[in-house]
C-alpha cells in the first residue's frame, strides 16, 4: 500500500508555502470547472491531517492510509456536486470521520466473526472477550470516542466550536458539554497518576 503522505508531496518548502495561501474554496471551483490539478493541490494541503485523525480515530496506521485514501477517494467523486454549505476541509473532515466510522463497524463484525470461531456456541467466552477489548480500549484512549473526537478537534486541529459541531453533526451546545466531560475526565486521570 502507498503511503498517502508520499503520494502527492510538492516540490519545495516555496510550492508548499504557496499552496497554504490558496483558499480551499477557490481549489473546489476549480476543480469543479474540470481542472484536475485543483484536485491534486487540495490533496497536497489536507492529506497530512486527515492522515493524522484517520489515525486516531482508527489507532492503526495501515488501516488509517487506507482510510485517507477512501477519504480522497470519496472527496473526488463528491466534490463536483459540493455546494459550499460548509467549508471543503469541514466537509473533508466529515468525510474521514464517516470513512472512519464505516471501518469500525465494519471490524466490529470482523471481530465478532473471529470470537465466534474461537470460542464456539459459548457464549460467556464471547461475553469476556469483548469485556476485555473495551477495557484495553478505554484505558488506551483514555477517554470516550466523542469526547476523544472533540479535544483532537478543538485542541490539535484548532476548529471552532462552531466548526468542531458541523464535523461531529451536533450542536454547539453538545461540543461544548462533550469538552466539558472529557477535560474532567483527563483532569482525573493526571491525578490518580
Amino acid at each position: 500500500m502507498v503511503n498517502p503522505n508520499k503520494v502527492f508531496r510538492t516540490n519545495s518548502r516555496e510550492e508548499r508555502k504557496i499552496l497554504q495561501e490558496i483558499s480551499d474554496e477557490h481549489l473546489v471551483r476549480e476543480f469543479k470547472k474540470g481542472n484536475l490539478e485543483a484536485f491534486d493541490h487540495l490533496v497536497q494541503k489536507h492529506q497530512d491531517r486527515v492522515y493524522r485523525l484517520t489515525c486516531l480515530w482508527l489507532r492503526n496506521g495501515d488501516h488509517a492510509e487506507d482510510a485517507t485514501q477512501e477519504v480522497f477517494l470519496r472527496a473526488f467523486k463528491g466534490l463536483p456536486n459540493f455546494r459550499f454549505v460548509a467549508s471543503p476541509l469541514t466537509w473533508l473532515y466529515r468525510t474521514a470521520k464517516h470513512v472512519c466510522s464505516e471501518y469500525n463497524r465494519k471490524q466490529v463484525f470482523e471481530d465478532l466473526d473471529e470470537s465466534t470461531q474461537v470460542s464456539g456456541n459459548r457464549p460467556d467466552l464471547k461475553l469476556n472477550q469483548k469485556q476485555i477489548a473495551e477495557e484495553i480500549r478505554n484505558r488506551v484512549d483514555s477517554l470516550p470516542r466523542r469526547q476523544k473526537e472533540v479535544v483532537v478537534l478543538r485542541y490539535f486541529e484548532e476548529f471552532s466550536t462552531a466548526e468542531t459541531a458541523k464535523i461531529m453533526g451536533c450542536r454547539e451546545g453538545t461540543v461544548k458539554a462533550l469538552l466539558h466531560k472529557a477535560l474532567q475526565k483527563l483532569k482525573q486521570v493526571e491525578g490518580s497518576i
